[in-house]
């Protein structure tokens, strides 16, 4: 009898939302178990000890001499490394503080900062090699059940290249940017279905941009709206794309 591929989840540092959307599932995410056999996953079962792995999920950002440590010895322990969600992706919220003077800002947050890791906030794929990047924060929980499946058939998945406008013009939504409003939906890869949108909240941008965004295209219309090129730069700095 064929043996079950080993599958694990680890956490770096993050909020472990992408964990819970995977749970989200519910049904179809005890499916895939039938074909699985889940090492780790800090939300179900956590084991400190780092074994050999088919497929290894990360999520959260390497902030820490630990986690840039934890990275990389699960990087030698498995044969596919999938970064989940837009912390270990592009870098995200905790990447803000790259856009300041983050020797200053430690000192708002700590009283003692000479042990505390203050590092550049950067992607997995600046650390280790990364087989595929699961963006969003957190997750679309179908997207996810796509790439396992994906995955255990023994394919890389790969995401087709449409813009989030794509899935809003099906939705039928209003466009901000159109009314003067900044929304970064022509930039960013889809795949959420266009969720923000949908509750007249512009797209800030969170699973990272298109291969190729029409950046130049894009700024002509922020012009034409007389909209702040700054607030703009500003509004990639929320989940690191800046």
């Amino acid at each position: 009898m064929k043996s079950k591929p080993k599958i694990a989840f680890f956490s770096l540092t993050s909020c472990s939302g992408c964990q819970v959307e995977a749970l989200n599932l519910g049904e179809e995410f005890l499916n895939i178990l039938k074909y699985i056999k889940v090492e780790n996953f800090p939300l179900i079962k956590e084991r400190k000890k780092i074994k050999k792995y088919d497929i290894v999920f990360i999520e959260g950002s390497p902030i820490t001499k630990e986690n840039i440590k934890e990275l990389k010895e699960i990087r030698k322990k498995t044969k596919f490394l999938i970064a989940l969600g837009t912390c270990a992706c592009f870098g995200c919220v905790p990447k803000m503080k790259n856009y300041k003077d983050k020797d200053e800002i430690i000192k708002n947050v700590y009283q003692f900062t000479k042990k505390i890791d203050n590092f550049e906030i950067k992607p997995l794929k600046d650390y280790v090699p990364v087989d595929f990047e699961l963006p969003g924060c957190p997750i679309d929980k179908s997207e996810f059940y796509w790439a396992v499946c994906q995955l255990l058939a023994g394919k890389i998945p790969k995401i087709s290249q449409r813009p989030v406008c794509y899935e809003c013009q099906l939705e039928e939504n209003e466009c901000l940017l159109q009314k003067g409003k900044i929304c970064l939906g022509p930039l960013i890869l889809g795949g959420c279905g266009a969720v923000c949108l949908k509750s007249n909240l512009q797209c800030d941008g969170c699973r990272g941009f298109l291969e190729n965004p029409k950046t130049e295209n894009y700024i002509k219309i922020l012009e034409k709206h007389e909209i702040n090129k700054k607030d703009f730069e500003e509004s990639l700095e929320i989940f690191g794309l800046k």
